[in-house]
């Protein structure tokens, strides 16, 4: 090949080169916005987030309660009610709200697991009882507003964690004005004295002894803040220890509450022992007492606990 062909060739292959790097060339495609926020705004969105959760979680710590009645008053402490389970003592359930809406002075409290809210692997279990699940959240809707306005605290169980975030319990009780918290509360009751009751209640409280059944609650009492009355139910059974603070002097009334749920299919297969005193608690408190061991008194008789309540309400005011 002589020298002016190869120039010739080159020639024609730098013009098909140039031809295809033309062919290459991109077009001008317009920028589009993007939809995710940047660094900057998820930083300040963040702080704004974590600005209202702290604001919530130091108020929860305790939970200011005006009393607005002067004198003694009652808290009858509802155990489990489980309102749709076929063991349910029913009678017993009505009685007490009945309490509840018939003597001065008396509050309402429920300690966890309104309802069965068998969910999952579980939800084969509405098969074994009478109520279905839309009629169980009938009853625990009526069980709610039943009392409303004497409501003072109502905790979330484990079967009613079972919901998810979606809570039914959390909507019906802000129908009624009630405070609802999931797994625990800490109430601060202020008296027109100028006296202050402080209830730690919860689902449940870590720690178990198979010699004492309140084992949890003091626990909580011994290591952790020196509540009044320091309160849980989950284990369907019943237990009542008083501890006395030797620095303050304070009496910490630690209770384990058992439930309404008298007759348990899960309870025999496990073989666990029938250690209910009473489906409910009744804590008495006097904040005029002067004797820090008299301020406080527990019942395990519903009953019994109205009818002290309305004697030393008398008493006052005679």
């Amino acid at each position: 090949m002589t020298q002016k062909t190869r120039e010739a060739k080159d020639r024609r292959n730098a013009v098909k080169r140039a031809k295809r790097a033309e062919l290459r060339v991109g077009v001008n495609i317009q920028e589009l916005p993007s939809d995710e926020p940047t660094a900057e705004e998820l930083i300040q969105g963040l702080k704004v987030n974590y600005a209202r959760k702290e604001a919530h979680e130091q108020a929860r710590k305790l939970i200011s309660v005006s009393v607005p009645i002067t004198g003694p008053v009652g808290i009858i402490h509802f155990g489990d009610p489980h309102v749709d389970d076929d063991g349910t003592d029913w009678a017993a359930l009505e009685r007490d709200i009945r309490l509840v809406q018939t003597t001065p002075g008396l509050y309402a409290a429920n300690i966890g697991d309104t309802t069965n809210n068998w969910v999952g692997r579980l939800g084969h279990l509405y098969g074994q009882q009478s109520v279905t699940a839309k009629q169980a959240w009938i009853l625990a809707e009526w069980f709610i507003k039943q009392l409303s306005g004497h409501w003072l605290y109502l905790i979330g169980g484990n079967h009613d964690a079972w919901s998810g975030d979606g809570d039914p319990l959390r909507w019906i009780t802000s129908q009624v004005g009630a405070l609802y918290e999931a797994t625990e509360a800490r109430i601060g009751l202020k008296f027109p004295n100028g006296r202050e009751v402080v209830i730690n209640a919860r689902h449940d409280f870590a720690g178990g002894s198979m010699w004492n059944p309140t084992h949890g609650p003091m626990k909580a009492a011994q290591m952790g803040v020196r509540d009044d009355v320091v309160i849980c139910g989950h284990k369907h059974k019943s237990g009542y220890s008083p501890l006395k603070d030797p620095e303050s002097g304070k009496v910490m009334h630690c209770l384990q509450v058992a439930s309404y749920k008298r007759y348990d299919r899960y309870a025999r297969e496990k073989g666990f022992r029938d250690q209910s005193l009473s489906p409910c608690v009744v804590t008495v408190i006097d904040p005029d007492a002067t004797d820090p061991v008299n301020m406080i008194q527990v019942f395990w008789s519903s009953t019994q606990g109205a009818e002290y309540l309305t004697y030393l309400r008398s008493k006052r005011a005679a």
